[in-house]
């Protein structure tokens, strides 16, 4: 007799990170909020299709659902959503999208960044919730009993790539927001002078867009030339789910210097902490479209042998309680 798939609720945040969970093969109700002013807090067919099987619910119906028993796990994306959670009797996962220090050069708090983690800590532990990081860098930045599920690009949705365009892409949302983060100075300064197209919600750049559907983007993956990606050490992984995507596809990244970036200098792309080095690298590929070719193959075997989607699904369903199994 096969056994139902299993029944998840989440709010309807991160949405190509929830993407990922169409490999599990599960049944996901996502909680849309009305009139919620947060970019992508509520599902966009125009970032990703919705998968077969899932849901939109509203927060009551959730609740409906959450009181009488209907649900094996409970994804929250903040504290917010692990405290809505907390009256019910499920199985409840935080998933640690940002980094603690991440988290405090963008919000204004009166707390340090050490009695922030205990306060944290303490709530997920009296909730008997668990926590998931999706770095190393996360992990060790929280400094918090966890689970570390690195993210995953699914090879199959992301290949094709010509570089026919000779310029640069970034895809980010609030890039000059959060500029301390994504070092925008450092961006600035890299792609002065060059044609670049930037993807994503960003209200300071007028010259930005956001892609208009799931293909759109990744039409852009495949004709652009290079991936440019910045980030501050200390606040930011060295990579993100788009530059893993534009990796995944076919492209080569020129980014900055990071401890955590998966960007080997002149195997898959370039990376340094001088900026005129790596403004020369992209004036480099922006000349030689084989050159862009030879080190895309590589990024793109780079993603699937460091950030396999085995590793994903197998880690999440061992998150499953025992009974669903």
């Amino acid at each position: 007799m096969s056994q139902s798939p299993p029944r998840v609720i989440s709010f309807c945040a991160h949405q190509p990170y929830l993407f990922q969970f169409k490999a599990l093969g599960w049944q996901l109700d996502l909680i849309e909020i009305s009139g919620h002013r947060r970019f992508l807090q509520n599902w966009s067919e125009s970032v990703r299709p919705l998968p077969e099987g899932w849901r939109l619910i509203t927060w009551e119906a959730g609740q409906k659902g959450l009181a009488a028993g209907d649900y094996d796990l409970a994804i929250a994306h903040n504290i917010s959503d692990f405290i809505d959670f907390l009256p019910f009797a499920v199985k409840r996962v935080v998933v640690m999208h940002t980094s603690l220090h991440s988290r405090f050069t963008e919000d204004q708090t009166e707390m340090t960044p050490a009695q922030y983690r205990v306060q944290f800590a303490e709530l997920v532990v009296r909730g008997q919730g668990e926590m998931v990081f999706i770095s190393e860098h996360k992990m060790v930045d929280w400094n918090l009993r966890g689970f570390l599920i690195k993210t995953y690009v699914d090879l199959d949705d992301y290949q094709g790539y010509t570089g026919q365009k000779p310029a640069l892409l970034r895809v980010a949302n609030h890039l000059v927001e959060r500029g301390e983060i994504l070092d925008y100075p450092a961006y600035q300064t890299l792609t002065e002078g060059f044609s670049t197209t930037v993807l994503g919600d960003n209200p300071s750049l007028p010259e930005a867009r956001i892609a208009a559907s799931w293909d759109d983007l990744r039409a852009a993956y495949r004709d652009h030339r290079v991936y440019v990606h910045t980030a501050k050490v200390g606040l930011e992984d060295g990579f993100n789910f788009a530059m893993l995507e534009a990796m995944a596809t076919g492209m080569p990244v020129v980014t900055t210097a990071h401890p955590s970036s998966p960007i080997q200098d002149g195997v898959n792309g370039f990376i340094s902490a001088d900026l005129g080095y790596l403004r020369e690298r992209l004036q480099l590929l922006i000349e030689r479209p084989e050159l862009a070719v030879e080190l895309g193959k590589m990024a793109r075997r780079t993603v699937k042998a460091l950030f396999p989607k085995r590793q994903f699904c197998d880690a999440w369903r061992a998150l499953l309680p025992a009974q669903t199994l």
